[in-house]
């Protein structure tokens, strides 16, 4: 037995217009909102790409200051002529200063301000020192160079009798960058030495033992070991 064959039933015109016309009436109604999404998206391509291009030019432009800057501390390093390193001194201060302006967000203006830091303690200028160090640290808080920035603050603090301020400073290194900075051990270390001298031997033997905990192959667990050793002999464990 032969299938049946499929009768195709013609499309009326007057109902293809229909069709069509409920599709154009649809597509009328709901323009705006078909407008909206497709410009949406289009303003958000068009940031992406104009955010990527930007961040670009930026890391390019404020890499290559440095970099300049960098030049400068070059010559500084050899200049032996105490007035032409000052006024050098004073040009890359400028010039770093400028990058951090210029580029707030970027890490040549963390650089920047870690390197500025880095003069004022050559200069023994130690509140400018940790007060740079310390906008270094904040400018980006999750890079590498923030801990390290930190640490040059908490010295700073210290060459200025702040030992308490300091404290604070090495107790966020710990707390917040345990995983990220490179100088834990000097940080625990740190802690136990201005510690003991308060007289806080609890808190001293904690830390030291941190040291030897987190870095026992470093120096800084030798001297931690040393201070134990110490302390124990005179009975502050108990």
């Amino acid at each position: 037995m032969e299938p049946k064959a499929k009768v195709v039933k013609p499309v009326d015109k007057d109902e293809e217009k229909n069709m069509v016309q409920k599709l154009s009436d649809f597509i009328s109604k709901k323009r705006v909102i078909f407008l909206s999404v497709a410009g949406a998206i289009l303003a958000v391509l068009l940031f992406v790409g104009i955010y990527t291009v930007v961040s670009s030019a930026v890391a390019n432009n404020s890499s290559r200051a440095m970099e300049l800057a960098r030049t400068k501390i070059a010559s500084w390093n050899s200049e032996s002529d105490a007035a032409k390193k000052t006024e050098l001194e004073n040009a890359i201060i400028a010039d770093l200063d400028a990058v951090a302006k210029k580029w707030p967000k970027s890490f040549a203006a963390q650089q920047a301000l870690f390197t500025k830091s880095g003069l004022y303690v050559v200069r023994k200028d130690w509140e400018n020192a940790e007060k740079t160090s310390l906008e270094a640290a904040g400018r980006l808080p999750k890079t590498y160079l923030a801990p390290i920035a930190l640490e040059s603050a908490a010295v700073a603090a210290e060459e200025q009798g702040k030992a308490d301020v300091a404290f604070e400073y090495y107790t966020k290194i710990v707390t917040q960058y345990k995983e990220d900075t490179p100088n834990l051990a000097h940080a625990y270390f740190s802690l136990g030495r201005l510690s003991e001298a308060k007289s806080d031997w609890k808190v001293a033997l904690e830390n030291y033992n941190l040291v030897l905990a987190n870095s026992a192959d470093s120096d800084w667990a030798k001297l931690a070991k040393d201070r134990i050793i110490y302390l124990k002999a005179q009975g502050y464990d108990k």
